[in-house]
Parts: C-alpha cells; sequence; structure tokens
C-alpha cells in the first residue's frame, strides 16, 4: 500500500489545478551556534630567549645543588628545542636493580646505558611532561610514574589491586608501534609532530610541563643522578635532586594551581604532581645563558 500510494500522485496546487506533484518541504533552517563556555586561547609556543631562560633556571639550581646536569626542552609536540650539558654531568643511565636485589633482575632491571643515554632521559622526561598535559591538567613525570605501574596506587600495600590507568601506554612510544609503523621517525612520513620519545614515556621524576598563559608549550627534563627509574611507593615523600633542579626550571612558566595533578582525583586517589616544592629550592638568581653557554656546560647537537 506503501508504494501504491507513493506512486498515486495527485495534490492541489493553490490555483486548483492539479500537478501531479506535491510542493517540496520548506528547507530547515540553518542550526544555531552553540553557545561556548569557554573560548579558544590565543597560541602560544616557547621563543629562543624561553628556552635558554629556562635551562638558566635549571643551571643554577643543579649548581646549588652540587649536580652537574643534562638539561632538555622540547615544544608541544616533542621536537628538541635544546639541550644543555653541565660540565662534570654523568652521561649514563643505569636502570635500578629489582628491589630485592640484581641476583632478582628481569628484563632491563639493572641494565647500564653509555653515554649519551642521559640526554635520551633528559628528551624523555620533557616529552613525557609536554605529551600527559593540557591546559585543563598539568602532569609530570611523577604523575605518570603514579598511572603506569601494575598497581594503583603504587606502594608496597597495594599488590594485588587494578592496574595503573595508563598501565602499558609506554608501549606506543616503541619503534614498533602502531603510531610509528603508521607516520615513521624519520624522512618524508614524519610529521612535525608528535615525536617519539626515545626511550617512551618516562616514570622518573625529573620532568614538568611548561605553559605560558594557561597553554601547555612544551617540557623540560632533566637527568644527573644516572639513575633511570620510577617511584614504587607513593606513600612517602621523595627528596629527588633532578625534581628540584627541574621544578626551578618552570619558575615563570608553571601551570596554574587549580589544574595540577594533585588537584584531580582517580578512583578515589590524587595524583601527585611533584614531591619537590618551590620553598626547597637552592639555586640563585639565575645568569643570562650566554655566561653559561661555553664556560658552564654546552649545547649538544641530538640526532
Amino acid at each position: 500500500s506503501l508504494i501504491l500510494s507513493s506512486c498515486s500522485g495527485g495534490g492541489s496546487s493553490s490555483d486548483g489545478n492539479s500537478t501531479g506533484n506535491s510542493a517540496p518541504p520548506p528547507s530547515p533552517p540553518p542550526p544555531s551556534s552553540a553557545a561556548r563556555l569557554y573560548s579558544d586561547p590565543a597560541p602560544e609556543s616557547l621563543t629562543v630567549a624561553d628556552v635558554e631562560r629556562v635551562i638558566s633556571l635549571a643551571v643554577a639550581e643543579a649548581q646549588a645543588r652540587n649536580l652537574p646536569s643534562t638539561i632538555a626542552v622540547v615544544d608541544r609536540v616533542g621536537n628538541v628545542l635544546g639541550v644543555f650539558v653541565m660540565n662534570g654531568a654523568n652521561l649514563g643511565l643505569k636502570i635500578p636493580d629489582a628491589p630485592v636485589g640484581a641476583s632478582s633482575n628481569t628484563d632491563l632491571q639493572g641494565v647500564n646505558l653509555p653515554a649519551p643515554a642521559a640526554v635520551a632521559g633528559a628528551i624523555a622526561k620533557a616529552i613525557t611532561g609536554a605529551y600527559l598535559s593540557s591546559s585543563g591538567n598539568a602532569f609530570s613525570t611523577r604523575t605518570a610514574s603514579q598511572i603506569v605501574q601494575q598497581h594503583f596506587p603504587p606502594a608496597p600495600t597495594t599488590v594485588g589491586l587494578e592496574s595503573g590507568p595508563l598501565y602499558g601506554v609506554q608501549f606506543s612510544q616503541l619503534p614498533c608501534s602502531d603510531m610509528m609503523q603508521r607516520f615513521g621517525s624519520f624522512g618524508a612520513a614524519a610529521l612535525i609532530g608528535p615525536k617519539r620519545s626515545p626511550l617512551g614515556l618516562s616514570a622518573d621524576a625529573g620532568g614538568f610541563p611548561l605553559y605560558k598563559n594557561g597553554v601547555v608549550v612544551g617540557g623540560i627534563g632533566v637527568m644527573g643522578d644516572g639513575i633511570y627509574g620510577f617511584d614504587p611507593n607513593i606513600l612517602d615523600v621523595d627528596n629527588d635532586t633532578e625534581e628540584f633542579i627541574a621544578l626551578a626550571a618552570t619558575q615563570g612558566f608553571a601551570p596554574g594551581e587549580d589544574i595540577k595533578a594533585e588537584r584531580i582525583s582517580v578512583d578515589g586517589t590524587l595524583l601527585r604532581y611533584s614531591d619537590a616544592t618551590t620553598a626547597g629550592l637552592r639555586g640563585r638568581t639565575a645568569q643570562r645563558f650566554a655566561a653559561l653557554s661555553g664556560s658552564v656546560g654546552n649545547l649538544v647537537r641530538v640526532p
């Protein structure tokens, strides 16, 4: 019956004459633009002077703590903007032994990577801070340590609980991952970003995002002690020198207090942003970068 009625035709026009076709329905009005709660922020990026300032702040804190370090700064999509190696910095990198001793090491536990592995470690920390952060949340490598481990929250008393919210995310950065297989690391297939982290996402304290006017513009990463590990126990407060050095570098480029990880709850657990505090910083006023380059350390080339 539907077919027959659709073929019967015979509507009436306004003048009473039969047209054989119905008048087309009126076009719907265009949708009204929905009111927005927030306006888009103005684009921001790190300038050369910004990068030099970040490095100078980190160097001042490293000098005050007597820990020559490798300092890396990246942009929002992982492009390396500068790597500064202080004179005497430890350029090696070691994965810590198993908690119960080297005899129980598995996989990469206990592995020593020769120089300049610390450069890769610092870059990985900086990229982690940049990639895991946004205008709505600021995550550090300490935050990453909390959410990528086998149990959440990570502590000796939580063994057997569920995995961290981002457990296994490290695999997305491997050379054999689907992202890298599609876009490639080098050549014409490589985009301006995101760039693959040389050591994947880092869980070693000492990496933070950098912000300008509330917009995440990059990250800072510091390697100085030669140990590339993670925090297996969030129930205590660590005194991590690399974290203090990296935190010093964020002065003037820090996120707002209301978006730091410690304001964000996951399954009833507040995340951690930093065990280091600005009150604990020791660095004097940072010197001009021109006075540091060549005397305190040097920028190094990164493939």
